[in-house]
């Protein structure tokens, strides 16, 4: 006769969640095996597997596939909620880098070509910063993150950690950037909501054989709900590629690090104030644009963008982060060109296209002294030597603006369009701008917009900066306008 013990153990948790392709553009990766001990299961046509039946305890899982490297994650008790633990997605067939990054999405992430980025739907120094000028929100951004009036928002997504980590970021923004002696302090411009927040730098040099991920410093701890400046040296990473990333760490607590810019020139920068830098000459000094600006802009990648957006976030703010962040997919000007308001705002989400206006009234005539303007720099070759922008103007009065070409050692000219050019009224204005008249052009009739057609062909072989800039050049008592319909390089 023998006698047993038994007892009852709950046994009906389950382990699930998702595998990614890294080598396929993240697309869900089906047959991936899931081994936990004795048991294995494999994904489904959407990446998706089920450990089931589990008893309550802490697990090694282990995700194998052909000849991908071998990932290993750890699950605790305290992972599962309700008998679940739904693990983050994993990425197989590339390394992570940063948390669900791997070394191809850093190198194709999106590029940060200029020297400043602004966040936040507060006219707190209009129009410097003023809402239509909250371009930062079209970046990189991972984990729970949220455009607000005083800034772009890092937050901490509890759903990453079950407990407290500092060392590997959980809600961040990020980019590519080419450093060099123009751009190597980088100034950080920012608050908090809650806190103490645990925040820092993350630098990736991608130049490295092996790239990993490194702080720039220790985590700083902050809670301040006034604004402060953080500067980061670059120093060690000038003529190198590297990947930034700025954001949280979870330490157990709720909190929201605000960031108002994040900006780039030879010094730290002041709060709002104005980039740091030498002017290029007396003639553009109150553009505002450094000639360390001009040396340490990217050159962009793109050739062709639109000025017309898909929806309109003017008409709920609550989806208008969207209608900005879509401009990234449509290769929209404003999200791959840099914005300058000097003395007036502009107009995002007009119907008939993206806006860079001068203020109203009289008494502020100047055809020297810019009121906003777009820039960009590009590699000429025989591939992109003709500058074409389809935009009109409205009202019964002219627009002014100029489209000034700056190389890299300074040399400036004020370019005028070509006999192929076809506007309704058209003429060259003083101090090198162009006068024009052109009221026609609507989504509906792109081919009634005007049409300014410029030579590039004397800079084949260098970079040149592209500045579009608009100017009050009559007392009229209007804005006047440039609207960008399509910018194009062939």
């Amino acid at each position: 006769m023998a006698y047993v013990r038994t007892s009852l153990r709950y046994a009906a948790a389950r382990i699930t969640g998702r595998i990614l392709d890294a080598k396929n553009g993240k697309k869900p990766l089906a047959g991936v095996s899931v081994s936990l001990g004795g048991t294995s299961v494999q994904t489904n046509s959407e990446g998706i597997y089920t450990l089931s039946q589990l008893p309550l305890d802490n697990y090694s899982v282990t995700f194998s596939y052909a000849d991908y490297n071998i990932v290993t994650r750890n699950v605790k008790v305290d992972d599962f909620i309700d008998g679940i633990a739904q693990l983050p997605d994993i990425l197989l067939g590339g390394e992570e880098i940063l948390p669900g990054l791997t070394l191809i999405d850093l190198k194709s992430c999106t590029p940060w070509m200029y020297n400043e980025y602004r966040g936040g739907r507060n006219a707190d120094n209009y129009p410097q910063f003023d809402w239509s000028v909250d371009y930062m929100c079209t970046l990189d951004m991972t984990g729970n993150w949220e455009e607000q009036n005083e800034g772009t928002t890092m937050r901490v997504d509890e759903s990453k950690s079950s407990s407290p980590d500092l060392e590997n970021l959980n809600t961040f923004i990020y980019g590519r950037k080419h450093i060099t002696e123009d751009n190597k302090i980088m100034t950080i411009f920012a608050r908090t909501h809650q806190g103490p927040a645990i925040w820092n730098v993350v630098v990736v040099d991608l130049n490295e054989s092996k790239p990993q991920a490194k702080k720039l410093g220790d985590n700083i701890s902050f809670q301040d709900g006034n604004y402060k400046n953080f500067v980061f040296d670059l120093s060690a990473y000038v003529g190198k590629d590297i990947a930034i990333a700025v954001g949280t760490y979870y330490s157990g607590e709720w909190v929201q690090l605000v960031l108002r810019r994040i900006s780039f020139a030879p010094s730290a920068t002041n709060g709002l104030a104005w980039l740091p830098g030498s002017p290029i000459n007396d003639a553009l000094e109150d553009l505002h644009l450094t000639q360390e600006m001009v040396r340490g802009t990217m050159p962009n990648e793109r050739k062709s963008f639109t000025g017309i957006s898909t929806y309109d976030g003017r008409k709920d703010r609550d989806e208008y982060v969207w209608a900005y962040r879509d401009w990234n997919k449509t290769g929209h000007v404003a999200a791959y060109w840099g914005m300058t308001s000097i003395t007036k705002d502009c107009d995002v989400f007009t119907n008939e296209g993206y806006t860079i206006k001068t203020r109203g009234g009289n008494g502020i005539v100047s055809t020297s002294k810019a009121e906003s303007y777009l820039y960009s720099k590009f590699a000429i070759d025989d591939n992109n030597k003709t500058f074409t922008l389809r935009a009109r103007n409205f009202g019964d009065y002219p627009t002014y603006y100029k489209l000034i070409a700056i190389t890299d050692d300074m040399n400036v000219k004020y370019l005028q369009p070509t006999k192929d050019s076809k506007v309704d009224e058209l003429a060259e204005g003083p101090d090198g701008t162009i006068k024009f008249k052109h009221k026609n052009g609507d989504t509906g009739h792109p081919e009634n917009y005007g049409k300014f057609v410029f030579d590039l062909s004397q800079y084949k072989g260098k970079n040149v900066t592209l500045v579009l800039a608009v100017y009050k050049g009559e007392e009229n008592g209007d804005e006047n306008k440039v609207t960008i319909y399509s910018i194009d390089l062939n």
